[in-house]
């Protein structure tokens, strides 16, 4: 009689976690998605009760690492390139300073009076504001480089630094900061790239819904242009 209570319970365990894994998309998305995309995830879940999206926010490469060595994403939007990827969203890296500064353009990153911070070079924020910075005669250096964009903004609202480069759509989030537009648009700006990696009902679900039109508009009221 034992056996078979424990023979019950494990059949039943078992399908509980079929269940729960069949009723979750995990999400791998660049963590300047943050904001937006919780948002978004909260949606479909108020569609779609009972099921979950479960998000990991992190800079872009660091979650390709993380997918290369089996990471169980679902679905991958990363803010630059990679192999399977396909064109999504776009958005831009400005100078974001709070509403009051007296930073007024992107070369009064020279003043000695002024502690500005970017992103690591080997993550997308930190490449593009490399290419962006180019050109502006800026020869001060940031007092640091952050491992990704939400990193920086943290600091910035915190108020530990006076500047940092970040994404517009952070900026618009903010009613504190304002934005400083470098001068080279294209050279600032960076190309999202989706793909779904796995495929299941809700993982299919969830990709058609964050590429609808509904959706779409509500990133573009967030600042992010569509490809």
């Amino acid at each position: 009689m034992k056996k078979i209570i424990a023979l019950a319970l494990t059949i039943a365990l078992f399908s509980s976690n079929i269940s729960f894994a069949a009723s979750k998309v995990t999400v791998f998305a660049a963590s300047s998605l943050t904001e937006s995309y919780t948002e978004l995830g909260r949606r479909f879940e108020k569609a779609h009760p009972g099921v979950r999206i479960i998000y990991s926010f992190q800079a872009s490469s660091t979650l390709l690492t993380q997918i290369k060595a089996g990471a169980p994403a679902d679905i991958f939007i990363s803010a630059e390139p990679f192999p399977g990827g396909r064109d999504y969203l776009v958005n831009r890296l400005v100078l974001a300073v709070p509403k009051g500064s007296f930073i007024k353009k992107i070369s009064d990153l020279n003043s000695k009076e002024v502690m500005w911070i970017q992103c690591a070079l080997e993550v997308p924020c930190g490449s593009v504001a490399q290419a962006a910075l180019s050109g502006e005669n800026v020869t001060s250096k940031p007092v640091s480089l952050e491992p990704k964009a939400s990193s920086a903004l943290a600091k910035l609202l915190a108020g530990e630094v006076d500047a940092a480069i970040v994404y517009r759509t952070d900026v618009l989030a903010n009613k504190n900061l304002r934005a400083i537009e470098f001068k080279n648009l294209q050279a600032a700006s960076t190309t999202y790239q989706i793909a779904q990696l796995k495929k299941n009902r809700w993982a299919n679900s969830f990709m058609n819904f964050i590429n609808s039109r509904s959706a779409i508009n509500y990133l573009q009221s967030k600042g992010f242009d569509s490809k």
